[in-house]
């Protein structure tokens, strides 16, 4: 990214510095021509001005005058030529070329001259083989013409004159194009530095370093927003993999048991079925109740997962509605081992959950308070309308529980009393579906040190 970063720079600085210097270096060229045809008129008719004596007074011979033009035309690299009225050759810098005595005003430029007028342009020499610039001004004193001064000179002079102006434009342009590779070599650098970081852990989520994070609170709000994204997303993996390590490790732990437990059973069963039918009989019984304990710690981790990886769409709920029905398909299971059950709450308090996870909810903890009641008491089912939440508490009068037990009690397969049936899932599933539903579960002592009470608040719909 950032070699197209520069190439891009760079190449649209380019484009802009040859589009704008072809402009630029056009217009100096014709100002620097104007400049050069400008200065070489003025000096034909500074020349002019110094031969036109000679030439008002022809038998007068001034040796001086002869001097002058050769000078000049060795400095400025001429050649000159001035000629009479008739176009007659009278002074020269070049004999052999231009002689004296002939007659020049078949010379388009010098036959314009000898009428007034200044004339100026180009053409190609046979004779030099290149383009020749000249420049023709008439001799003129009052409103009489008594000749012409013709300059002319190879057109590289100006080519050089033009190369020397425009050099430095060059070296401006190289300085501003070498600028711009610094600069966006530079910026490049700050672009892409946050996107190495990036790039940086990203490789390290995928050999499992969830640990990393990238800073919030530096950068442009681009890459601020996709630091708070990427950490958000980090943190969300870390808690999938540690969520999906712990519930991996914690299966393996909870099935070996009822597994092994199942195969011994198995070949005690095999080992009596010729000899004790009556003993392999009992022994298949044993072995039924360690599948439904089997059965019940796969549904309850199939429960979990399904959780973990469902939709988590949210749904108004009436919670009131709910507790009372689940109450009621309750009832006869506890009427059946001499416990009480009871609603207490109003008709109606609306919240919001999981789909189907209030049935699970509180099935789970009615189950809880029955199986851990002892006979003649009472279990209540209580909802109560917060100012933000509603309350759903299922309370019991069992034996109750320490603070330290009713912390772990939302564990996975923890049981305060292994010699009772359960896989210890129970809570552990409440307190999953009410987090994902976006509210808490609690547990704490009853009144008195007996009982327990489960707590869920969930939001609630005004």
């Amino acid at each position: 990214m950032r070699r197209i970063f520069l190439a891009s720079i760079v190449g649209v600085s380019c484009v802009l510095l040859v589009a704008q210097g072809a402009a630029v270096v056009g217009y100096v060229s014709a100002s620097e021509q104007e400049r050069i045809i400008t200065e070489y008129q003025r000096d034909a008719f500074i020349l002019g001005g110094r031969v036109e004596t000679l030439l008002e007074t022809p038998a007068r011979v001034d040796p001086t005058l002869a001097v002058l033009v050769n000078k000049y035309a060795a400095a400025g690299n001429t050649q000159v030529i001035v000629v009479d009225s008739a176009g007659i050759g009278v002074l020269t810098s070049d004999p052999t070329e231009l002689a004296l005595g002939i007659d020049y005003s078949n010379r388009p430029e010098i036959a314009s001259a000898l009428v007034g007028n200044v004339t100026s342009g180009e053409r190609w020499s046979d004779t030099l083989q290149s383009n020749l610039v000249y420049v023709s001004v008439p001799i003129i004193n009052g409103s009489s013409i008594y000749g012409a001064v013709r300059l002319s000179f190879l057109h590289g002079e100006i080519d050089r004159a033009i190369a020397d102006k425009t050099a430095i434009l060059w070296w401006v342009a190289g300085g501003s194009l070498l600028l711009a590779a610094v600069m966006s070599f530079i910026v490049s650098g700050l672009v892409t530095r946050p996107l190495r970081r990036v790039e940086s852990q990203v490789n390290a989520l995928a050999l499992g370093d969830f640990s990393g994070r990238l800073p919030e609170d530096s950068g442009p709000h681009e890459i601020r927003s996709l630091a708070v994204a990427f950490n958000s997303m980090a943190t969300k993996l870390d808690s999938l993999i540690r969520q999906q390590r712990a519930f991996a490790s914690d299966a393996s732990h909870q099935l070996r048991t009822p597994l092994t437990a199942l195969l011994m059973r198995i070949e005690r069963t095999r080992e009596a079925l010729l000899l004790d039918p009556i003993a392999a009989d009992e022994r298949l019984g044993d072995a039924e109740v360690e599948v439904e304990r089997l059965t019940s710690i796969v549904e309850g981790l199939l429960a979990i997962a399904r959780s973990e990886g469902g939709s988590h769409d949210v749904v108004q709920v009436d919670l009131a509605v709910l507790a009372q029905d689940r109450v009621e398909n309750w009832r006869a299971l506890a009427e059946e081992r001499d416990v009480t059950i009871a609603f207490d709450g109003p008709p109606h308090a609306v919240g919001s959950a999981l789909s189907s996870a209030p049935e699970q909810i509180v099935d789970n903890l009615v189950d809880n308070a029955i199986g851990h009641s002892p006979k003649g008491t009472a279990v209540v089912v209580r909802v109560r309308e917060l100012t933000d939440e509603i309350e759903l508490a299922v309370i019991d009068a069992g034996t109750g529980m320490t603070v330290d037990q009713c912390n772990r009690a939302f564990d996975r397969f923890w049981r305060a009393d292994s010699t009772k049936d359960g896989s210890g899932l129970g809570l552990a599933i409440v307190k999953h579906l009410v987090e994902l539903s976006g509210g808490t579960a609690t547990l704490a002592p009853g009144r008195g040190g007996l009982g327990v009470v489960a707590t869920v608040r969930l939001p609630r719909v005004k």
